[in-house]
Parts: structure tokens; C-alpha cells; sequence
């Protein structure tokens, strides 16, 4: 007849085992610090899985770069806002953007976007904007971009009165610049023949082509480009006595 076992009692390895699962005393919170984690351990969220979701959506807010058009200063704003202060000079910025499709007289400031239409006519005043894009034309007035200038198929303008570090041309356009002319990047889709220097890169985009005379840092044409110029591509070099550069 087999021995009954002993109830309530534990051999050397067992409790060996118990032991080593055992959490110490010292690890255990106590005082009012344990009710506060037992209390938070029995609250569960209705649903768990609509809580990860919610979390899972959170987004940081998108950061905007901005040049400010009164004193050139350059900072960054978070969010959609429509205004904003310089942090250097203070002045009040508007960060909207304006569509102009009829005759304008007037001046406009913004950080944000200017677009002159196809129907829309400058006929004073200037247009600054972060980018500006013109289909229209510029009969009086000047127009300057803070960071891009596109001139798109259908742009009549007088090149003294636009400005910009980058250029951009439109699909479908085609212009030609009478006088030198100086960006940072330019961006080819439409075709431009012109003496063209630039500090940056100049990209011809599938469709666009490039003519002229042309000084810059970077050039690439991509399939579809076409490149009918005099290039000079390399680092800029100090000029010496003898040496010609782009004017």
C-alpha cells in the first residue's frame, strides 16, 4: 500500500524553487506608493486596442521654414498658423497664400504663396512671397521670390522685375533671357535659352531643354532632357587678372 503524502509540507528542492521566485521585500513598494500602483493595476481602459490606435495617430506638428521678407531673417514655425512674429526684428509676417486673377496695383507680403493667374495682370506695386508662381503677366511693379520663382507657360514679365534665389520653368514654357541671370537651383521642364550661372544645381527634368551659355557647380539632365550649351561646370574659383566670368 503506497504512503499518503504529507500535506502542507515542501522538500529541500521545492523550496529551493520558491525561493528563487520569491521577489525581495526591498523591490516591493510600500505606504501609500503600493495602494496607488494596486489601484492603477485594476483599472483597465474599456478598450485597450482603441487606446493604441489613438496613441498610434499622434503626430508632431509639421515644421515650416521661414524667411522673414523684412529683414531676411530665417526661423521655423510649427503647425498651420496664419501669422507669426520675426524673432529678430519683430515684425508681424502674414503666412497666407494669394491668388491674384485680375488687374493688381497693389503691394503684397507674405511668407506663404503668391500665384499670378493666367487672367491676372500686375500693373504696380510688388508681390513678395516665399514662392511665387507666375502665369500672368507683369505689365508695372516687381516680383520677388523668398524661395522659389516659377515661371510657368504663358508668363509675359520684363526680367529686371523678377527675382529669386531658385528658378524654376514650367512645363510648356519656353523663354529666352536677353540678359545674364544668376540663381542658386535651377529646375528645367519647359526650355530656356539664356546666359545662366548657377551657385547650386541645375536639373534638366524629362521634356525641358537647355540652351545658352552656362556656369554652374552641378548640372544633371535627366533622360528625356535635352542640353544644347557652352558649359562650364566645376567649383567656383577665385577669378584673377585675364579671367572672364558670367556678368
Amino acid at each position: 500500500m503506497p504512503k499518503p503524502r504529507k500535506v502542507n509540507t515542501l522538500d529541500s528542492y521545492a523550496t529551493i524553487r520558491a525561493v528563487a521566485r520569491a521577489k525581495p521585500a526591498s523591490a516591493l513598494p510600500k505606504g501609500p506608493e503600493a495602494a496607488e500602483q494596486s489601484e492603477q493595476a485594476s483599472v483597465v481602459p474599456a478598450d485597450a486596442s482603441k487606446t493604441g490606435a489613438r496613441v498610434a495617430r499622434t503626430a508632431v506638428p509639421v515644421k515650416h521654414q521661414i524667411d522673414c521678407y523684412e529683414c531676411s531673417y530665417k526661423f521655423q514655425t510649427h503647425g498651420r498658423v496664419t501669422s507669426t512674429h520675426c524673432p529678430k526684428c519683430r515684425a508681424l509676417l502674414d503666412l497666407t497664400d494669394h491668388t491674384i486673377d485680375t488687374e493688381w496695383v497693389d503691394t503684397i507680403k507674405t511668407a506663404g504663396l503668391i500665384r499670378l493667374t493666367p487672367t491676372g495682370v500686375l500693373k504696380s506695386g510688388d508681390l513678395i512671397g516665399a514662392d511665387v508662381v507666375v502665369e500672368g503677366i507683369i505689365e508695372g511693379g516687381r516680383v520677388r521670390a523668398l524661395h522659389t520663382l516659377e515661371l510657368a507657360a504663358g508668363a509675359i514679365f520684363s526680367e529686371k522685375a523678377i527675382s529669386g534665389p531658385d528658378l524654376r520653368i514650367g512645363s510648356g514654357a519656353q523663354f529666352r533671357f536677353k540678359q545674364p541671370a544668376k540663381y542658386r537651383n535651377v529646375e528645367i521642364c519647359g526650355s530656356l535659352q539664356a546666359k545662366l550661372a548657377a551657385t547650386g544645381l541645375i536639373t534638366v527634368k524629362p521634356g525641358g531643354l537647355l540652351e545658352g551659355e552656362i556656369h554652374a557647380e552641378h548640372l544633371a539632365v535627366e533622360d528625356g532632357g535635352g542640353l544644347n550649351a557652352q558649359l562650364y561646370i566645376g567649383p567656383k574659383r577665385q577669378a584673377t587678372d585675364g579671367d572672364e566670368v558670367p556678368s
